[in-house]
């Protein structure tokens, strides 16, 4: 007879080899990986560059310099701002035209103090372009005030002259 702790050993490692079972779901797993590693291989091979085709790069034909289309931009902003004002005065009930009031004179605000950022680091024709928009913010103010807190119909025509120098 053998010794009890080899026949021990023995029946153990005959339980474990025969008992070993991997479950279906990990053979799917691991095969679905498998093809997802080698078609993402070879994606990335086409990605590569290594086949025929050639890509232009796409360059923007715009000239516009980003500052100016950047002011022109706010300044719409500041414009739907003002509309809106206009637009909600006698439609919202007091307290919501309130707020929206307060929130259109707010934002006209923060925009008026955004001007102030690095203003002596930019060139004349863009603080010239500036000022042109710190007048511009004024005549908007102007109008948020008129409108909502005296309640006067306003003549957006010199706000609108003001805006037309942006451009």
């Amino acid at each position: 007879m053998d010794n009890p702790k080899k026949q021990k050993c023995k029946n153990l490692c005959e339980g474990v080899i025969m008992n070993e079972t991997i479950p279906v779901a990990t053979k799917f797993t691991s095969i679905l990986m498998a093809f997802t590693l080698f078609f993402t291989g070879a994606g990335l091979y086409e990605l590569t560059g290594t086949s025929a085709t050639t890509y232009t790069p796409i360059t923007s034909t715009a000239a516009e310099d980003p500052f100016i289309s950047d002011i022109q931009h706010r300044s719409d902003l500041v414009y739907n701002a003002v509309n809106e004002v206009i637009v909600q005065r006698g439609q919202q009930n007091p307290i919501t035209y309130k707020q929206t009031w307060e929130s259109s004179l707010s934002f006209i605000r923060s925009e008026r103090l955004d001007t102030n950022a690095n203003y002596n680091m930019l060139s004349e024709d863009q603080k010239e372009l500036v000022q042109n928009y710190r007048a511009y913010l004024k005549e908007a103010s102007n109008v948020v005030v008129s409108v909502g807190y005296n309640g006067e119909t306003v003549d957006l025509s010199k706000m609108n002259e003001t805006k037309a120098k942006l451009y």
